[in-house]
């Protein structure tokens, strides 16, 4: 090993969401996440992304944990030099596999944005009791409506609130007819149409995550 290079591996995986973790895992190779993954734990697959990367974790191929801030891609010398924690370390590889741009400089981005996925969260009132989890409709805009167990209710009573997705492009994410009161008074609507007329929802926040294409 180079006295200048912390880590010497032969495949390396960049990537932090559920796809990247996936193929480290189902490989065995060296992980670097490099940000936090875009899922919430209401989408379900939390659990699987947790449990495979702790098996990475255990193995010693996730050695930075979630302490990545930056990385500096060195195609020439097949090296990355990983600011995590306030130092520097420097990882020589023979094979790269680049799932993710974030933070990440010295390469191309050759990953076109596709789409934005768009969370828009409303705390919720006057749901009643509901027999379903989700509301899927046909539209991009406010494409699906996700339940899920209220933190802001102490105690038995069961209190419900939700999410909304929605696919946009980057004009739409300036248009107020995209907007975060437009998702609201959207859903309201769908909500009627389901028989719950007398829900009152509160925006929370609203989350922008670009997809990019698969390659």
């Amino acid at each position: 090993m180079a006295m200048d290079v912390d880590f010497k591996v032969r495949n390396i995986v960049v990537g932090s969401d559920i796809d990247a973790v996936r193929f480290a895992h189902d490989n065995k190779f060296f992980l670097i996440k490099n940000r936090a993954p875009y899922h919430h734990s209401y989408e379900g697959i939390e659990e699987e992304w947790a449990a495979k990367t702790y098996e990475l974790f255990e193995l010693g191929l996730v050695p930075f944990r979630d302490r990545v801030n930056s990385l500096r891609i060195i195609q020439e010398k097949k090296m990355i030099k990983i600011n995590s924690a306030g130092s520097v370390y420097a990882v020589e590889y023979e094979k790269l596999h680049l799932f993710d741009y974030e933070n990440v400089s010295g390469v191309e981005n050759k990953k076109e944005i596709v789409t934005y996925r768009v969370i828009d969260w409303f705390d919720c009132k006057g749901l009643g009791v509901l027999n379903l989890e989700e509301i899927k409709t046909e539209d991009k805009f406010v494409n699906n409506i996700k339940f899920f167990p209220s933190c802001r209710v102490d105690g038995a009573r069961k209190c419900l609130d939700l999410f909304c997705e929605s696919f946009l492009s980057r004009e739409q994410l300036s248009d107020f007819e995209f907007s975060d009161t437009m998702a609201r008074f959207k859903t309201l609507d769908i909500l009627n149409r389901h028989g719950f007329g007398r829900a009152n929802l509160i925006l929370w926040r609203r989350d922008v995550f670009p997809v990019y294409e698969t390659i």
